[in-house]
């Protein structure tokens, strides 16, 4: 039996690179590495980069030193929220644009900057020596990346730098090399960072192995040194290599390389993973019943020097005091129910709903921090509002205006704007998890529903096995497929626009029992939409119309993005409504249209029998 205090695998690296100029007056390559230790390990994943300057552009070097220093700083800057291929997308796009804008005569950057290799490199830089430094000034380098997550490998690639895995006593190539054969000794490189505003590239992931030793290689190495020398090399080295053994390595496949004639700057940078993190469910499930769910607390009692002033709310899934700490501000303490004390799931979603809400500052989204880390309780504070339910607010507004829902709903889409820039979803968007004051400002809140991409990508994360969220809220492909995104969210503030102006759904109530009947995403039928009019009937068209297509069941005819929702909502669309009048009755209105069928037979077959 394990011991409890035994900490579980953690994700361990061991790194050694060895890079110079070759032959070459100046060495135009660049390497780095970044192993960061305990949480931002965790969160963000460790980084190993190379790249080659194209040696036709006048600032290869610097081109190249500024890729793998800017890549690293500027990846650990991303919120930690995001995905690993968004975060370093990101990064990537930000440094070509850089690198692209340095060139001062960009019209270059096809023709000169993309011919490198061999004697071709020759000839490029020859007549990049013609032109005045002042008329050619380019930056362009080769990139190649791999980031190591939890268990998951996400590589990034551009150009002819090279990404390998010694394997099982195999060199796996992991990158395509981006260059052409021209002629019989003419290699042109068809890809770099700067050559081009557009960036494209190659991004997939691997499942990482214990004992992998990856391969960062620049073209005056792998171009020259066989995969039977390499294989030869890296098989000398002890079961388990330490940074110095790597660095060694590295040095001696340099080595080989000028002994085989490499005319380029030569690098090598070895990546071995030592362990793999190796959380089983049963480890994961013990670190979320490590605290302790307070029991009901009473007015006057106190934890961890918080005292107890009021009870908020309490229900089955949780319970929400109003407390004081000395002369502090009073917040909202939010426990687990004692009902869900043996449910993993349930808690990891209250530990990343504190987790989230600490890293979004917004106006209209409910701040939380959580309690002291040596507390032996569970529970986190949240920012005190002062206001009511929008489930109350509809209850004393029965039949808002227009403007009054339009001024809600902005607010709304205002704070899932801030989750969706940080790639997460919310996922149960209802009128109980929005506040609203005596003033009309709405606060979001509970996001132990929450989908975070970030989070989505580490190994100690319990797998979802049940819709999250509100099932007459949630958006069909979040209730079927268990998928979801902010067009997820988008079809849930449809919902309650919806509601907010009828006190209806626009579909007939659904109960889990209908959901999980549906076997396909294909069986969309529960979600048949209501006109809007059926219950008040004075609302213009327009109107009806921006809400079936705020609800689409169908994610692909719904609104695209929230400025296209609130583009309708502020302006109405007069040529979605003519559009509309178009249409044949059966197409606008099949209930009407069956009425008139029907009430048109019934008054032929009275004719008929009084003849």
């Amino acid at each position: 039996m394990q011991d409890k205090k035994q900490r579980p695998a953690t994700l361990q690296l061991l790194v050694g690179g060895y890079s110079c100029a070759g032959i070459k007056a100046e060495n135009q390559d660049a390497f780095a590495a970044k192993v960061p230790s305990n949480y931002e390990l965790e969160s963000k994943g460790a980084v190993a980069v190379i790249a080659d300057g194209v040696s036709s552009a006048s600032r290869a070097a610097d081109a190249a030193q500024m890729a793998v220093t800017q890549f690293i700083e500027e990846f650990y800057a991303t919120p930690e929220t995001w995905s690993t291929k968004k975060s370093a997308g990101q990064v990537l796009n930000s440094l070509n644009q850089w690198l692209y804008g340095q060139s001062s005569v960009l019209e270059c950057a096809s023709d000169l900057a993309t011919n490198e290799h061999h004697s071709d490199k020759r000839h490029n830089t020859e007549h990049a020596l013609a032109l005045s430094q002042e008329q050619y000034q380019q930056w362009l380098t080769t990139f190649s990346a791999i980031i190591f997550k939890s268990t998951t490998g996400f590589i990034f690639h551009v150009g002819d730098s090279r990404i390998s895995v010694f394997q099982q006593d195999k060199i796996i190539p992991l990158t395509k090399d981006h260059n052409q054969k021209q002629g019989r000794h003419n290699i042109v490189l068809t890809r770099a960072l700067g050559a081009d505003s557009r960036l494209k590239v190659d991004v997939h992931q691997i499942d990482l192995q214990s004992q992998d030793i990856y391969l960062l290689t620049c073209d005056g190495v792998h171009d020259f040194v066989k995969n039977k020398t390499l294989i030869d090399i890296l098989k000398t080295l002890p079961e388990t290599p330490s940074n110095a053994d790597l660095a060694t390595a590295s040095k001696h496949i340099v080595e080989q390389a000028l002994a085989a004639g490499s005319d380029d700057n030569v690098s090598c940078l070895l990546v071995c993973v030592k362990q793999l993190p190796t959380k089983q469910l049963d480890e994961i499930e013990r670190e979320l019943l490590a605290k302790a769910i307070p029991p009901a607390l009473k007015v006057g009692q106190k934890i961890d020097d918080y005292q107890i002033r009021k009870l908020l709310h309490a229900s089955t899934r949780s319970h929400l005091y109003l407390v004081q700490k000395n002369n502090e501000e009073p917040l909202v303490l939010k426990t687990p129910s004692a009902n869900f004390s043996e449910d993993s799931l349930y808690l990891q979603g209250f530990i990343h709903e504190a987790w989230v809400g600490e890293r979004i500052n917004h106006a209209h989204v409910m701040k939380i921090k959580t309690p002291p880390q040596n507390s032996q309780f569970l529970y986190h504070l949240c920012e005190y509002i002062e206001g009511q339910t929008l489930t109350d607010w509809m209850r004393d507004n029965p039949q808002p205006s227009i403007a009054q829902v339009r001024d809600i709903i902005e607010q709304l889409v205002a704070a899932l704007r801030v989750f969706q820039r940080l790639e997460i979803v919310h996922r149960d968007i209802h009128p109980d998890n929005i506040m609203i004051d005596s003033n009309g400002q709405i606060k979001l809140i509970d996001y132990g529903s929450a989908w975070v991409a970030a989070l989505a990508e580490r190994q100690d994360t319990l797998a979802e096995t049940m819709p999250q969220g509100s099932v007459n809220y949630c958006a069909p492909e979040t209730l079927i497929s268990l998928k979801a995104n902010h067009q997820s969210d988008l079809f849930s503030v449809g919902v309650i626009c919806y509601q907010l102006l009828c006190q209806e759904l626009p579909f007939k109530p659904l109960s889990y029992a209908t959901i999980q009947k549906l076997t396909t995403q294909a069986d969309l039928s529960p979600w048949q939409y209501r006109s809007i009019k059926q219950f008040r009937p004075e609302l213009p068209i327009w109107l009806d119309l921006l809400l079936k297509q705020a609800t689409e069941p169908q994610p692909a005819n719904r609104y695209q993005a929230y400025s296209e929702l609130l583009n309708d909502l502020s302006t109405p669309n007069i040529a979605a409504v003519a559009a509309y009048k178009q249409q044949p009755l059966l197409q606008r209105d099949p209930i009407k249209f069956w009425q008139t069928t029907s009430l048109i037979l019934a008054i032929a077959l009275i004719a008929a029998l009084l003849h």
